[in-house]
């Protein structure tokens, strides 16, 4: 063992309800680690927890925890980590100083808790995290808080040479509370990590005597649907339930969407479209698209929007605050319309390039990516000013004019994607120096200079960046490389799955998306691919235009984007128990 063994009796009632112990044992080897060793350990709460947040101070390791997960033994509260028993930790200790309180984890761990009470509105998180003295100058790791989904704090890498990091969060206004600690990429050995002396700040909750406090939603096992635009309506699919289709929200005008994207900040859900605007009435008038806003938990428009000189696919920043959307390959567009979330206002406009296309806001929500179908290099603007930072390229151009399509990034925000025109396969760019690193094309699967002229238009990678999935417009299948050794290596073709619909030869693939834990791939043919057996389960609708959001019950708690981002090193979200 590493360390001396001590009792901790209150291991147990820092969760307060059964554990789930999915791994251990006893490790007899001079180093605990040997050979990859891990003793997993997970915690799921069977049901709401009451919460006992109170105006004030709170310490965190007095309320009730959701789910919580380790990958060296369980979690111990007031007490280090220690070795893969339970109840084994020494006293928390960060540079020297002896802490009464907090939890002593281990890279690989999450602590998931609720914000929602129905007497306190809580405002700020804060604790000291380091790496514990009980490895001395050993461990490297680093810590994560996320707010409802959105990373809201990242560490630098902590050592056990490190000093302690006091942290300060502004937590008002959010659901969810997560503490997450990794490993810095060179695994998980002597990584002590310690959350001392947390604490929540929280206010009374302002009342009033005429309006009746509305009831805080109970905390409820996550369900994931599958938000699907086709004309006239947006159908939402079940996707813990094969697929079944739980309801149709009818949408009278949305015709030809070109786009959806959500928040569940804000509780939104936004669509631009055509609609009726090549009607006669329209004759002479300058070109227009629309974009509606809806209510999620409602399932009511909002407010619905004409821009003009046309609207294309958008994204949306973490908070929900701004919309981002090229002003159309349709129309000549030559800029990015900068948007208020809340009202639709314009706020500014990004000029690039004509024809203006597809949009990507990063998982920091402080860059957004801008693809048009006319320019051979990806453009970079800070969220921040709204002005261009970067341009990343030059991409495949073998036609006058052409550019790019559909693109994907990974979750730190270090490369790119991409779908050039005319071209089988992607090319992958470098988003700190802007140059282009690979060109990827599908082996046996050539370019073939007819109709479709896009033949590989969607890419999607997996959400622990292992593999990328690309569509083929032509020969109708879905192609998958390993690109698990980038950037120093090119990635390697292990796969081709076809997906051709026999029902309709000529429902081309022109988009995909993982589920955002992986299980499956949602190709715009309708097809449902596992990824397990890489054999379609379930058939939907044909269209492109599909986002993932989560509830607790009627309250969204997480919504993604249709890019099929990469989600490395970013904690799972709770999935059903």
């Amino acid at each position: 063992m590493m360390h001396p063994q001590r009792k901790l009796t209150g291991l147990i009632a820092a969760f307060s309800l059964p554990l789930l112990i999915l791994g251990c044992g006893q490790n007899t080897s001079t180093d605990p680690y040997a050979n990859g060793q891990k003793y997993p350990w997970a915690f799921q709460a069977s049901g709401p927890a009451a919460q006992s947040l109170t105006p004030g101070v709170n310490t965190l390791q007095y309320e009730p925890v959701r789910s919580a997960s380790n990958a060296w033994g369980p979690i111990e509260k007031n007490a280090s980590n220690g070795s893969q028993a339970g109840g084994d930790g020494q006293p928390l200790t960060l540079g020297g100083k002896t802490y009464a309180q907090g939890f002593g984890t281990h890279a690989g761990s999450e602590l998931v808790f609720s914000l929602l009470s129905n007497d306190v509105n809580c405002t700020r998180f804060t604790a000291d995290i380091g790496i514990d003295d009980e490895v001395g100058e050993r461990g490297s790791a680093v810590f994560q808080v996320l707010l409802g989904g959105t990373v809201a704090y990242t560490s630098p890498t902590l050592t056990g040479a490190s000093d302690t990091q006091s942290i300060d969060i502004d937590i008002t206004g959010k659901k969810e509370l997560r503490l997450v600690v990794s490993d810095s990429g060179d695994g998980i050995a002597y990584d002590h990590a310690d959350w001392a002396d947390p604490k929540l700040m929280c206010a009374t909750k302002p009342t009033t005597p005429v309006t009746p406090v509305t009831p805080v939603i109970p905390v409820t096992p996550t369900r994931h649907f599958d938000y699907v635009a086709v004309d006239q309506a947006l159908k939402v699919y079940d996707i813990d339930d094969g697929y079944k289709l739980v309801k149709t929200i009818a949408l009278p005008g949305m015709g030809s969407p070109r786009g959806i994207a959500a928040n569940a900040e804000t509780d939104r859900l936004y669509l631009p479209y055509f609609g009726d605007r090549n009607d006669p009435k329209y004759k002479g008038q300058p070109t227009f698209g629309y974009v509606l806003a809806l209510d999620l938990k409602t399932d009511k428009v909002i407010w619905t929007r004409k821009y003009s000189p046309s609207i294309d696919s958008m994204a949306i920043t973490p908070d929900g605050k701004k919309l981002y959307m090229g002003a159309g390959e349709d129309a000549g567009g030559d800029f990015w319309f900068v948007l208020d979330g809340l009202n639709g206002d314009e706020i500014t406009r990004i000029p690039v390039y004509k024809n203006a296309h597809n949009t990507i806001v990063g998982a920091s929500g402080k860059k957004v990516y801008m693809a048009s179908v006319s320019l051979n290099y990806l453009t970079v603007a800070d969220t921040a000013t709204d002005k261009v930072s970067l341009e990343v390229g030059p991409f495949a151009r073998p036609v006058k004019d052409s550019g790019l399509r559909p693109f994907t990034i990974n979750g730190a925000e270090t490369l790119a994607f991409v779908n050039p025109d005319h071209f089988s396969g992607f090319e992958i760019g470098d988003l700190k120096t802007g140059k282009m690193l690979y060109s990827v094309p599908v082996k046996g699967f050539p370019w073939k200079d007819e109709t479709p002229s896009v033949q590989s238009h969607g890419v999607s990678l997996s959400p622990d960046e292992k593999e990328a999935w690309v569509v083929d417009a032509y020969n109708r299948k879905v192609h998958i490389f390993d690109i698990s050794g980038l950037p120093a290596a090119a990635p390697v073709q292990v796969a081709d799955i076809d997906v051709i619909d026999p029902a309709d030869p000529k429902n081309l693939p022109k988009w995909i998306n993982f589920t955002r834990d992986g299980r499956f791939v949602h190709v715009s043919t309708g097809a449902i691919i596992d990824t397990v057996t890489r054999k379609i389960v379930h058939k939907i609708d044909n269209t492109r235009y599909f986002a993932q959001i989560d509830f607790q019950g009627n309250e969204p708690v997480a919504a993604y984007s249709r890019y099929g981002l990469g989600y490395a090193n970013q904690p799972t979200p709770a999935s059903l128990p």
